[in-house]
């Protein structure tokens, strides 16, 4: 009995988490098609490595960078690079990013919301998971012993 109540909610935790990747995905996606596509420069490229234990480690680029807004107003923020590409003479392109038509203080870099489907389908395979699995732990912790 006690044990069907622990399965069910780490079934609702995984629902949970889940139903949080799609709700993000859209909303990543909505901000790429709905916000004002913008330039701006980059200040500073930094490199951020995670490790994943046995599995190695990944290396994100992460570009610190500044914008005019349209109202002249001179706007910071930083993102996660979607590739590596870099020119050979050493230049810094400008960078492409959306910014909040309401908000300009608020931007992302264009081309980051690339893995959004792939996203919005991992959290629902993620959420039926959880619900199966929080649905047999339901059933479990009604079980008479």
């Amino acid at each position: 009995m006690f044990f069907g109540w622990i399965f069910a909610g780490m079934g609702l935790l995984f629902a949970g988490i889940g139903v949080w990747m799609v709700v993000w995905s859209i909303i990543s996606r909505q901000r790429l098609s709905s916000w004002t596509p913008w330039e701006a420069t980059i200040r500073e490229i930094e490199t951020r490595t995670t490790s994943s234990g046995e599995h190695g480690s990944r290396t994100r680029l992460v570009a610190h960078y500044e914008y005019r807004g349209p109202d002249g107003s001179e706007y910071a923020s930083a993102g996660t690079l979607p590739d590596r590409r870099f020119r050979l003479d050493g230049t810094v392109p400008p960078l492409s990013i959306v910014i909040n038509p309401l908000d300009p203080s608020k931007s992302m870099i264009a081309g980051t919301g690339g893995g959004t489907g792939c996203a919005i389908v991992f959290g629902v395979v993620f959420a039926g998971i959880g619900l199966l699995f929080a649905s047999i732990g339901f059933g479990l912790a009604q079980t008479p012993i």
